[in-house]
């Protein structure tokens, strides 16, 4: 830390030099103060998640390109499924269901898919850790998640979500 008794400026007799250098270097905190705050104000208030437009040219996000309505929305339910969790889990199985959310065009590849769909979930939901099953924040990462690998299973657009209809650690 600057003792400001110490600071000699050429030149200057020390009456006048301490105020100077005191008045330096509170300006100079003040100044490093107000721009921490800019940029944290930055940080936190900068809008989060938003994308430039797409070029064109480049396929939009499928729930840019089209909106659905009500009608055209059809669930198909997968049978619940047991997974036998790790060796060291305090919970030895996890039963959960599932329903898939498509569109009536695809109803019918969604049935289809439905033995692939249940191996990408077996081997997915075998693979995750239990503490991460019992966190508050679960749910929604296991849904994003689940959702990614169905919806590389399937051909384009006939995932559009996956709901977590039933969820229970034994």
């Amino acid at each position: 830390m600057i003792d400001i008794d110490e600071i000699d400026l050429e030149g200057e007799d020390d009456e006048e030099a301490a105020p100077s250098a005191l008045k330096t270097l509170l300006l100079s905190a003040a100044s490093a103060l107000a721009l921490g705050a800019a940029a944290a104000g930055v940080v936190f208030l900068a809008p989060v998640g938003e994308s430039a437009p797409a070029a064109p040219g480049h396929a939009e996000t499928p729930a840019k390109k089209k909106t659905k309505s009500y009608e055209d929305i059809v669930f198909v339910n997968l049978e619940p499924m047991v997974v036998t969790l790790g060796p060291t889990a305090a919970s030895k199985y996890l039963k959960i269901s599932i329903s898939i959310e498509t569109t009536k065009d695809h109803v019918k590849t969604v049935e289809q898919l439905a033995p692939r769909f249940r191996d990408v979930l077996n081997t997915y939901l075998r693979a995750v850790d239990e503490k991460d099953l019992v966190e508050p924040y679960a749910m929604t990462r296991l849904r994003a998640q689940m959702l990614r690998r169905m919806q590389v299973a399937a051909p384009s657009d006939a995932v559009s979500d996956v709901l977590i209809t039933d969820f229970v650690l034994n």
